[in-house]
């Protein structure tokens, strides 16, 4: 009677192995592939967001002179004393634990009023500092990431008249408690810069103008924000002291950057 041999049906066996096993590495590369493109995606998208909120923040920083003192009593304090922003840029600053090389912005924004309460002056900051991140598998790994600092107009309006009674303010009884008011605005980054151009007010500190030379009257005056982010298939492989090393960010990180008209005292 017509069969298959023992032979045959060995042979028959091993050739669908092979294709079978051929078919599942083929699976796997596609789901890695895919994987990665959503955590590039997924990267793309945090930091798209995270530029649109800058550029909203920055462009409309309440922004006042020191051409009245600082010591003057309350209420006329809001209307003639100086209104300051933060920069800084190095290891350190006014946020806590943040990046180094890395820049740091703090200033005041108006915000609608709510409700029947009149305030309309809020608090905001951007840094990079590291963090705990847990991710869908259960892993903990720890990171640097973007933070916004925001402090809303009810919260802020009695801070901001406290500190401009005081003679000697710092940047840090102004800015307050910035752990427990910051969150996460995008993950893994790596690089934070920010320029004024055409003032002095990149010396690092609090800053009572950024205006450059010219008139008195408001003719424009530019931010440039550099941001870079790591992919999280990349991030996973570079460890927390070389994540900031010129060689990684320019190999494996993104970089965006824009520029943004600033208001000028």
């Amino acid at each position: 009677m017509a069969a298959f041999t023992l032979i045959e049906l060995m042979a028959a066996t091993t050739v669908l192995s092979v294709i079978l096993l051929m078919m599942v590495g083929m699976q796997d590369q596609m789901s890695k592939a895919w994987s990665n493109a959503n955590r590039r995606t997924d990267a793309t998208r945090e930091a798209r967001a995270a530029c649109l909120l800058m550029a909203r923040d920055l462009s409309t920083f309440a922004q006042r002179g020191k051409t009245f003192s600082r010591v003057d009593t309350f209420p006329t304090n809001l209307t003639n004393a100086a209104v300051p922003f933060y920069y800084f840029n190095g290891s350190g600053g006014l946020a806590p634990g943040g990046a180094p090389n890395c820049a740091q912005f703090f200033g005041l924004i108006p915000q609608a009023p709510k409700g029947t309460d009149p305030a309309d002056i809020a608090l905001v900051g951007y840094y990079i500092a590291p963090a705990t991140n847990t991710n869908a598998n259960g892993f903990v790994t720890t990171s640097y990431n973007l933070f916004r600092y925001y402090v809303p107009p009810s919260n802020a309006v009695s801070g901001i008249a406290t500190w401009l009674s005081l003679p000697n303010g710092t940047a840090a009884a102004l800015f307050t408690n910035i752990s427990g008011n910051s969150e996460i605005l995008a993950r893994n980054a790596c690089n934070l810069q920010i320029k004024i151009y055409g003032s002095a007010a990149n010396a690092s500190g609090l800053v009572f103008s950024n205006n450059g030379a010219g008139g008195p009257f408001y003719t424009g005056n530019k931010i440039g924000i550099e941001l870079s982010f790591y992919p999280e298939d990349s991030a996973q492989k570079i460890t927390n002291s070389a994540w900031m090393t010129t060689d990684n960010i320019q190999k494996y990180a993104r970089s965006f950057e824009f520029k943004i008209d600033c208001p000028k005292n």
